[in-house]
């Protein structure tokens, strides 16, 4: 049975901030870490995803799954359920918004069992890594886009102490031959080299940082440095999983060469 995971952050952004950025489910490629693809595959009458296909990346593959949302608690919170996916069992979890004083609290409850039988401890740890890679996307997120709006208003006030205001609109004709913008020739190129260009006989060569591990792989690290039982439980699920999909193939491999009549 899956167990229940709770966390909770608060960010410097209003409730209706939050519900929108987490409730805008096709952008969330932009900003979660791990979200590689988003589809929408139906909406409700105001547009938001009721079922959303999902695909992440871990374990040096992508992770399929598809989620049901339910907005009956919007824009106050909203929750999800897992219909089907890739070795997982249960993915249900919930949002929540309330105001703070300085932002809003963005309550994160998980419930996730993966297809491989796992300790009750494992699946907390797994729960806790999801949700609190979760909420510093969406946090990062949601407090980026707050502070670019804040700085195009300010631009916006002085430039046009008016903007904002009401205004009258008036139509003008002019002359377009008159108006025509006048094109300078290009410039000559210059022998300046872009700070971050590299020599061509060293390209390939130069140090380069790793990728941040993803989630699935950050939850497997932490799986194999845990107690010997649980690390044994879990080499022993990997090796399971291994002999039934080579299992798979075998039996897959013996139905084309029936169909082809090698057989």
């Amino acid at each position: 049975m899956a167990e229940a995971a709770h966390e909770q952050i608060e960010v410097a952004a209003t409730p209706a901030r939050c519900f929108a950025l987490a409730s805008a489910f096709e952008a969330y490629p932009d900003w979660a870490s791990d979200v590689k693809q988003v589809t929408v595959l139906e909406r409700d009458a105001q547009g938001r995803g009721t079922r959303v296909e999902f695909h992440v990346a871990g374990l040096g593959r992508r992770v399929r799954y598809v989620l049901d949302y339910d907005f009956s608690e919007a824009p106050d919170a909203f929750s999800w359920s897992m219909v089907e996916g890739d070795l997982l069992r249960v993915l249900d979890g919930r949002y929540a918004f309330a105001p703070v004083a300085d932002g809003a609290s963005v309550d994160y409850t998980l419930r996730v069992e993966l297809a491989v039988p796992m300790p009750g401890l494992v699946k907390r740890r797994a729960s806790g890594m999801i949700m609190g890679n979760a909420l510093c996307d969406l946090k990062r997120a949601v407090e980026a886009d707050t502070a670019v709006e804040v700085d195009t208003a300010d631009d916006a006030k002085a430039t046009d102490p008016g903007a904002g205001e009401d205004t009258e609109v008036v139509a003008v004709e002019h002359d377009r031959a008159d108006d025509a913008p006048t094109v300078e020739p290009a410039a000559e190129l210059t022998s300046a080299h872009h700070p971050d260009a590299v020599p061509f006989e060293e390209a390939g060569t130069e140090a380069r940082p790793l990728p941040p591990p993803s989630i699935l792989e950050s939850v497997l690290t932490e799986l194999l440095g845990a107690v010997p039982e649980v690390k044994d439980h879990v080499l022993e699920a990997a090796d399971a999983l291994l002999d039934a999909a080579k299992a798979l193939v075998d039996a897959a491999d013996r139905v084309v060469r029936q169909q082809r009549g090698e057989e």
